[in-house]
């Protein structure tokens, strides 16, 4: 398989051949690389972007998941013994530009080239008027072609039938972008709902409460006499309870309690009376002796008395 080379190339155009209107500069390597004429917005009915000369500053923004067609500025006319093949540049694949319409250009073919770019990427992807967006390498055919390209369309033909294909069409690859929107739109309702209730859900969360509240106080304000009643009653039952025992204090102690130290010497007293029998005269040492032994025991028991 040949192709051709940068330096063929230039002497098929200097012989009003391949590329129509271009730059030589831009035959490089085996291949030329065309730029942007005008470009059209699918699924929006205005003019096509018009993009100057390559000294111009025209550019043209797309978007994540958009499409748009863009017409080179640049013609091509294609020998019969020749055939060429569309292809997608680098440093738009790198962004994530994607030529999806890459095909083959047939011998005969004379006429404008189109190109349908898609944005794969996640950020904007800007074509300017110097920014190559397509190349085309040339190869020759092995033996003549029976039934070559026929036919010719101007530009203006070309361009309004583009115009009407973009317009007819969605605006992005699959209606992605539609679809994003959508759900956006759909997202930003749900929060704005959910918000809503939450507010309203806590508005009458509090407006109960405070109803709540409002019925205990009134409730607690009606019992409070009943509540006093109740209390001063057990209050006052107590205090002349508490008064009685006081007051009965001494009788218990008299009739319930007595003194148990004043029985115990008398019974005490009793029992020596009738158990001690001193014998002998009165005047007597033994007598004495006794006596004085008795009075030490009495005194010891009323020295035990009060020490208890």
């Amino acid at each position: 398989m040949a192709v051709l080379s940068d330096s063929e190339i230039l002497k098929y155009i200097d012989n009003g051949h391949l590329v129509l209107g271009g730059e030589k500069s831009r035959a490089t390597e085996c291949s030329y690389s065309f730029v942007s004429g005008v470009a059209f917005i699918p699924g929006e009915t205005t003019g096509p972007i018009q993009f100057p000369g390559t000294n111009g500053n025209a550019e043209v923004t797309v978007k994540p998941g958009q499409m748009i067609w863009i017409r080179t500025r640049e013609s091509v006319k294609i020998p019969q013994d020749l055939v060429g093949f569309w292809w997608q540049t680098n440093s738009l694949s790198r962004k994530g530009l994607m030529l999806v319409n890459m095909s083959m250009v047939e011998p005969g073919y004379e006429g404008d080239l189109a190109c349908l770019f898609v944005n794969f990427a996640k950020s904007t992807v800007v074509i300017s008027a110097t920014t190559p967006i397509a190349k085309m390498i040339f190869m020759p055919l092995i033996g003549a072609v029976a039934s070559p390209f026929t036919g010719h369309t101007s530009r203006q033909r070309y361009d309004d039938a583009l115009r009407q294909l973009a317009i007819d069409q969605p605006k992005s690859f699959l209606q992605i972008a539609e679809l994003s929107t959508e759900l956006g739109e759909a997202k930003v309702a749900a929060i704005a709902e959910i918000r809503n209730f939450a507010q309203d859900s806590v508005t009458k969360v509090q407006a109960d409460a405070k109803s709540a509240k409002d019925e205990a106080v009134a409730d607690f304000k009606k019992d409070i006499p009943a509540a006093i009643r109740n209390a001063f009653g057990w209050a006052l039952a107590a205090f002349v309870l508490l008064g009685l025992a006081t007051a009965g204090v001494d009788f218990a102690k008299g009739k319930l309690f007595p003194d148990v130290k004043e029985i115990a010497r008398s019974e005490a007293d009793a029992a020596l009376k009738e158990r001690i029998t001193i014998s002998g005269e009165a005047d007597s040492n033994e007598v004495k002796a006794i006596l004085e032994r008795l009075s030490a025991i009495d005194a010891r028991i009323g020295s035990l008395e009060k020490s208890k």
